[in-house]
């Protein structure tokens, strides 16, 4: 056996490979997680998207009526610098470079419609998706949303406004 072959051995490609798959794996989660992990809890008034898909499981889709549209805006990473409006919290405008002060949420912008910033979807239970539709439409809702240092957010829950 030459030393050639050791390297392209079968175990070695199949290690290889499944180091490759977790380091994908962290980096796609990193954000999400630095946000649970490091994040601050702040408050976004929110409501209703859409209803349950039936091919994605229990979800309830969210929008934040306090968040800027991204009409207009060339597409590209984007900072939501947020304000508080009494008991919530809400967007001050869309910057393009990131605020020296927090607390601010980076997203990304297509440049028409609505941001994407992490914090669209709320994975639930088949029987707690459907009260959370009800108490979106309802408009009584806020999101718990955790922002770490580095505008990363993710939703951790709902409560009542």
């Amino acid at each position: 056996m030459n030393s050639r072959s050791v390297f392209l051995s079968r175990p070695v490609l199949v290690a290889a490979a499944l180091v490759l798959q977790a380091v994908l794996l962290v980096v796609a989660v990193a954000p999400q997680l630095s946000a649970r992990v490091t994040g601050l809890e702040y408050r976004l008034a929110v409501g209703p998207v859409d209803p349950i898909d039936p091919l994605r499981g229990a979800y309830a889709q969210l929008n934040y009526p306090g968040l800027p549209n991204a009409d207009g805006q060339r597409p590209g990473r984007v900072y939501v610098p947020l304000v508080r409006d009494d008991r919530l919290w809400k967007g001050a405008g869309i910057v393009r470079q990131r605020p020296a002060s927090a607390p601010y949420i980076a997203c990304e912008s297509s440049g028409y419609g609505r941001l994407s910033c992490g914090i669209d979807s709320l994975f639930l239970s088949q029987d707690k998706a459907a009260r959370v539709q009800d108490e979106l439409a309802g408009d009584r809702t806020a999101a718990i949303v955790k922002i770490d240092a580095n505008g990363n957010a993710a939703v951790v829950g709902l409560a009542p406004r």
